[in-house]
């Protein structure tokens, strides 16, 4: 299953570069061939897919959609050769990631017209990013008598 994810998912990136710019298919394509045995050749596609979306200046739906894209491609890829057992696509893998592609997409369909913001956005999410780490974090009541006075 993650072998047939990887092909999958490859053509859809392939078909994702060359709905931005028809000749970028042509590498995409050989790049994501090469990704199916090489995992160079997958990094490759990817950087090909988001360069295209770069040059092409496309939307942020586009974009989301291709970064989507991207993940399960890279995801499956890079398993395709694990242990058996090893699932890359989880539900929670799935759904963060969707829910990231959207509160992507909605944050850059806001019209924000203020010089500022592009200034705060790395804070905030160094914030929100601290706020997670902290939340997941374990928190000791009493100190540890194993890490020496």
């Amino acid at each position: 299953m993650t072998r047939f994810l990887a092909v999958l998912s490859g053509l859809l990136l392939t078909l994702a570069a060359g709905i931005m710019l028809p000749w970028a298919a042509i590498p995409a394509l050989v790049l994501v061939v090469a990704g199916w045995r090489y995992r160079l050749g997958a990094v490759g596609a990817v950087l090909v897919a988001l360069a295209t979306l770069a040059w092409s200046d496309t939307g942020a739906v586009e974009a989301a959609a291709t970064g989507l894209v991207a993940t399960t491609y890279l995801l499956n890829t890079a398993t395709v050769s694990a242990p058996h057992g090893v699932v890359p696509t989880t539900v929670p893998s799935v759904a963060g990631a969707v829910a990231f592609a959207c509160a992507a997409v909605l944050a850059a369909l806001v019209p924000a017209h203020l010089a500022w913001v592009p200034l705060a956005a790395p804070i905030l999410v160094i914030l929100l990013y601290a706020g997670v780490v902290h939340g997941l974090a374990l928190t000791r009541s009493e100190p540890r008598e194993d890490l020496g006075r």
